[in-house]
């Protein structure tokens, strides 16, 4: 099956190690092709020797370099005569087209024959000669590499002057009629050369069907690759979307007990404190008249009239006699002392769904109640051991963002737009979790002079309510910090202590923000904690971690939040 021939380019003559023109080229177990001299000190610098273009093995066999030398290695590779003759044909080409008959005068043909340039004038003499009266010349100016290496003859290896005509297929070579009537006379086969031409030809044409089935068969099955990888991320984010909903389902459901245990909790703690606050009431008030009553007979007892002593003393027992000196509380205040909190069946059923669904926590219902006794107040508690300290939650970017950013990769992936230099604020879309690093990688650096620092921090309100500025510090809520200074609500404070870190990060670090246990901002550089500005206040209940693509930074991958 005839098939349309394949272009050599100019650079697949060049050598990938010296990118020079290819000088006795040698094929390669891949494909490639290495200049010999070139070749041999390849082989002797890699360990093991691998192509410079595709890295796949020069030496196929393990051993073989052990067994031989590194010249019979680079001998035992076939010569691509093909591209050495197209080498040959750009060589001869590249010299200067002068006449090779005349002085100084510009040639204007070549003979592809015997390769001589040649003027106009010598071009009609060379076609008026009868030795060369055959031989094909064409113009300089239209004349390529290709046609060179095709219509020039190859003369035979002995017999210079003469061209091959005839193959041995004894000794495998091409020779010309001399020396099948001497060199060759007694070989068995000695045949036309264009009638092998002709075999090797359809030889060929067989091998380049059989490879490209194999390149059709190979681009099928890594199609099919492609497909599953494509089906793999798409149940992978199916999976996650499932989750998150799951997960949020399930913290509405605590977060709604969590409000009402704490509503009954309240009145609960209110009905007693009325109770107790009214039986104080009730004991100050016995209290403030015994005292009066002590200081009016104090004073009587004093006194020096005895008219007063003898008249005031009756009247004072009398009065005395009838306080009341009890100390008994209230039957109602003991009485509200124990409160009792019962989480309805229904919730309880409703969070072990949820929990079964996900598929990781096994839920019974002496995981989910639990009797708890405070002093005199006894509660029954919903409490779920597996989720005290759950693994924290995928770490995506938030909808709201600088509008010179493009999310990606299922809002994993934030890219400042080509171009531009500010707004490209990002910020976590779920609040940051107490001791969890927040971490990007960074993709891609702005290495322009204006782009030398490093901002990132935490806000602390909702990113779909916050109002994003061109520039991160100029945000009014929360902590901005950077290479040399530190923004708090938009009040700027110089500091040296996160310079060296930030100030010149490169493609594949990791920065990243954590809060601890009393809410006071850590920043992270590559899994380091680089620690907190001096006296910089701790945050507020919910904040969320964002990075600013405006500067140093052009294009992060988020990592997933682990506890510290």
């Amino acid at each position: 099956m005839a098939t349309a021939s394949v272009p050599v380019e100019p650079e697949d003559m060049d050598c990938s190690v010296c990118h020079e023109l290819l000088s006795d080229p040698k094929l390669l177990p891949c494909g490639h092709c290495l200049c010999r001299h070139c070749l041999l000190s390849w082989l002797h610098s890699q360990r093991p020797a691998l192509c410079p273009l595709c890295r796949c093995a020069i030496v196929v066999d393990a051993d073989e370099q052990g067994r031989t030398s590194m010249e019979e290695i680079a001998d035992g590779l076939p010569t691509d005569l093909a591209i050495a003759a197209l080498v040959e044909a750009r060589r001869l080409l590249e010299r200067d087209h002068k006449c090779c008959v005349c002085d100084d005068v510009a040639a204007t043909s070549l003979c592809l024959h015997c390769g001589d340039m040649l003027c106009a004038a010598c071009t009609i003499g060379h076609g008026k000669l009868s030795a060369t009266r055959q031989h094909k010349v064409e113009s300089l100016a239209s004349v390529t590499a290709d046609t060179v290496a095709a219509n020039r003859p190859v003369p035979c290896a002995v017999h210079a002057d003469k061209a091959t005509e005839l193959f041995c297929s004894t000794h495998g070579q091409t020779i010309c009629q001399l020396c099948a009537t001497s060199r060759h006379r007694g070989c068995s086969e000695v045949r036309d050369l264009e009638e092998k031409v002709g075999e090797a030809r359809a030889l060929l044409a067989q091998l380049a069907d059989t490879l490209r089935a194999g390149e059709r068969e190979l681009d099928r099955s890594i199609q099919q690759l492609d497909d599953h990888l494509k089906e793999v991320e798409k149940q992978s984010a199916a999976a996650i979307a499932h989750i998150d909903a799951m997960c949020q389902r399930l913290a509405q459901s605590v977060e709604a007990c969590r409000r009402r245990l704490t509503e009954m909790t309240h009145s609960a703690c209110c009905d007693v404190r009325e109770a107790v606050s009214e039986a104080k009431t009730c004991l100050l008030q016995r209290r403030g008249k015994l005292t009066t009553h002590t200081r009016v007979v104090e004073r009587v007892q004093d006194a020096k009239s005895r008219h007063t002593v003898t008249s005031m003393t009756p009247k004072l027992k009398t009065r005395v006699d009838d306080l009341d000196y009890s100390v008994t509380l209230p039957a109602d205040a003991k009485a509200i002392f124990k409160v009792t909190l019962i989480i309805d069946s229904e919730v309880v059923s409703r969070l072990e769904k949820e929990l079964s669904e996900l598929g990781q926590v096994k839920v019974t219902p002496t995981d989910i109640i639990a009797h708890v006794k405070v002093g005199q107040l006894e509660f029954c508690l919903l409490v779920l051991p597996s989720l005290f300290c759950p693994q924290p939650g995928v770490f995506r970017f938030h909808d709201n963002h600088g509008e010179n950013i493009v999310l990606s990769n299922h809002q994993l992936t934030a890219e400042r737009k080509s171009g531009t230099e500010t707004n490209g604020v990002v910020m976590s879309r779920d609040p940051m979790e107490i001791n969890v690093v927040y971490e990007v990688l960074i993709n891609e650096t702005d290495n322009t002079q204006k782009s030398n620092f490093t901002f990132l921090g935490a806000v602390s309100e909702s990113p779909a309510s916050v109002t994003l500025t061109v520039r991160s510090f100029e945000l009014t809520c929360g902590v901005v910090v950077s290479s040399y200074a530190v923004w708090v609500l938009q009040s700027k404070a110089q500091t040296d202590l996160f310079r060296s870190a930030l100030r010149d990060v490169t493609a594949g670090s990791r920065v990243g923000v954590g809060l601890d246990t009393d809410r006071y901002l850590h920043v992270f550089m590559d899994g380091k904690d680089l620690g907190v500005m001096p006296g910089a206040p701790s945050l507020t209940q919910h904040c969320y971690a964002f990075f600013d693509l405006g500067w140093r930074l052009k294009k992060v991958t988020s990592l997933p939040p682990y506890r510290v």
